[in-house]
């Protein structure tokens, strides 16, 4: 089968350094393009990388975008959709077979920490400060 025109290793290792330059640069704004990246890579490459670290590194992109909503003073409908849209109900779907119910237990957990914690600030955001610090060191 022959590769895509644009598909080759010069095309991923360009795109790897695009990515890289986004995350190092803080542009939350790409982020959503960068968690596609990983997304792309991780079913091409699925060995690549244990499923809890790319679970885990996936989230903080999602976290980041969330809290980054939050710093710039956004509507708190607009935040609760991007968490909704970020971190659905659902909980995430599993399609590593060497994924451990470990694995599965914390990323859920933290999960379900990190929306509870944006939820309870956006019903009471007196102390905004506070709440933002305990929020970000949970993603961190």
């Amino acid at each position: 089968m022959a590769t895509p025109p644009g598909a080759g290793p010069a095309a991923l290792r360009f795109a790897a350094a695009a990515t890289w330059q986004v995350v190092r640069g803080r542009r939350v704004e790409h982020f959503p393009r960068v968690l596609e990246f990983l997304r792309s890579l991780r079913a091409a490459a699925p060995g690549l990388v244990r499923y809890r670290h790319h679970e885990r590194l996936c989230m903080g992109l999602k976290a980041k975008v969330v809290v980054e909503l939050i710093f710039q003073g956004r509507p708190w409908a607009q935040v609760l959709n991007a968490l909704h849209h970020h971190f659905p109900e659902s909980g995430p779907v599993v399609r590593d077979p060497k994924a451990t119910k470990q694995d599965l237990r914390k990323i859920s957990e933290a999960q379900k920490t990190f929306c509870q914690q944006v939820k309870q600030l956006a019903e009471t955001p007196v102390d905004l400060a506070s709440k933002l610090r305990s929020v970000w060191l949970l993603i961190q």
